[in-house]
């Protein structure tokens, strides 16, 4: 064999390696273990801590803009950038992320023919709990099923498919949700002990001392002061003979405050990869701020990275659907930091070159529709023109 076959060609047979492997850590074995049903992941997201931050982690990367790389195709490319708009991967991404929390997330694709094109219309969910993974002779292992109906979700221009996945050989993904479970189950018995605690030790008990010569006396003593004190109620008065003294029982529940705290923390971690940026920092210094905030970015920059993998597919079935045998643009998302309004002013000031459109669509500038909408202010010169005319007062707006 030649040394460059023996490099490209396939070693590995991925199915007969999982058969063997028997996915002993999906995400359906882990459910079982922990003796919980997939319903678990919409409880946990009714944890207001949890959905806090799944939210601002599926939101920053759905601010993030995408463009294409140009083919040699003028009207491949004019059609990718006029059709397959930011609100387009909006829609579809707003449903893909759902990965994060639940490990993976599927759709269909409905198009329409409009214009002279097939155009993606709409994108309707595919509950995680609607898919399942029979063995299929001949269908990949890593293809979904919807099993209500028993169609595999093979079709990529009718069906996307994404996975939040670290590498690992898992046909469910890894689930955020997965790491939070724990401290998510900690703090929600937490919750529960302390209202029980709460009923129990917010109404003070009300103790009467008094004093007997018999054992007999004393209990039929008690019981009837014990009777009377519980139909007390709030602004009662009443009187006791043979009663020395009446103590008023108090009790309180401590630390409760610190146990939510440490398990919002490591739900922190567990979603986000830190906690500074998304918990309030009381001991945090500024430096270890900044190093939460960056580790942050990077979760967020690897959603993103992870996500225009998916929505590459949607672009292939485009150019698929509409220009048979083209090649489909690259779509990228720029999830790179973007320099502020000041650096971007500064560096027009000191005659850098800076570009038109990307201020338009990363600083959200009103473009012109044309050049009487244009409004450019003109600068005063401190001096005379040509004509010998001062124009700093005739240059002012």
């Amino acid at each position: 064999m030649s040394k460059s076959k023996s490099v490209t060609s396939k070693i590995l047979n991925l199915n007969g390696f999982l058969s063997i492997a028997n996915f002993m850590d999906d995400a359906s074995d882990w459910l079982s273990s922990v003796g919980e049903r997939e319903d678990v992941f919409k409880k946990m997201r009714d944890d207001a801590r949890i959905e806090s931050l799944l939210l601002d982690r599926k939101s920053k990367v759905l601010q993030m803009y995408g463009s294409f790389t140009e083919t040699k195709n003028k009207r491949v490319n004019e059609a990718c950038e006029n059709l397959l708009t930011f609100n387009v991967f909006y829609e579809l991404n707003n449903i893909l992320l759902n990965a994060v929390p639940y490990g993976i997330a599927a759709c269909e694709v409905l198009w329409k023919f409009a214009g002279g094109f097939y155009v993606p219309c709409g994108f309707t969910p595919i509950p995680r709990s609607a898919l399942s993974f029979p063995r299929i002779e001949g269908k990949d292992f890593f293809t979904p099923v919807l099993a209500a109906q028993n169609i595999p979700l093979d079709d990529e221009r009718k069906f996307l498919v994404h996975r939040n996945c670290d590498g690992e050989l898992s046909q469910w993904g890894r689930p955020a949700l997965r790491s939070a479970y724990k401290f998510w189950k900690f703090k929600n018995l937490g919750v529960k002990f302390w209202a029980m605690a709460a009923q129990l030790c917010g109404v003070p008990s009300i103790l009467a001392l008094f004093d007997t010569k018999t054992e007999e006396e004393a209990k039929t003593r008690a019981k009837n002061l014990t009777e009377a004190l519980s139909e007390w109620e709030s602004g009662s008065s009443g009187s006791f003979g043979n009663v020395r003294d009446i103590k008023v029982v108090s009790s309180q529940i401590n630390d409760f405050e610190k146990i939510v705290s440490v398990c919002n923390t490591e739900i922190a971690y567990a979603i986000t990869a830190q906690s500074l940026a998304s918990n309030e920092a009381q001991y945090g210094t500024r430096a270890q701020g900044v190093t939460h905030e960056k580790t942050f970015d990077g979760i967020v920059k690897g959603d993103a990275y992870a996500i225009q993998r998916t929505d590459q597919k949607l672009v292939d079935a485009f150019v698929e659907l509409n220009f048979p045998g083209e090649v489909a643009p690259q779509y990228d998302i720029d999830s790179t930091d973007f320099a502020d309004w000041e650096t971007i002013r500064d560096a027009i000031d000191r005659g850098v070159p800076v570009s038109l459109k990307a201020l338009y669509n990363k600083v959200h500038l009103p473009e012109p529709v044309d050049e009487k909408d244009s409004f450019v202010k003109s600068q005063p010169s401190f001096g005379f023109d040509d004509k010998g005319k001062d124009d700093f007062f005739l240059n002012r707006q």
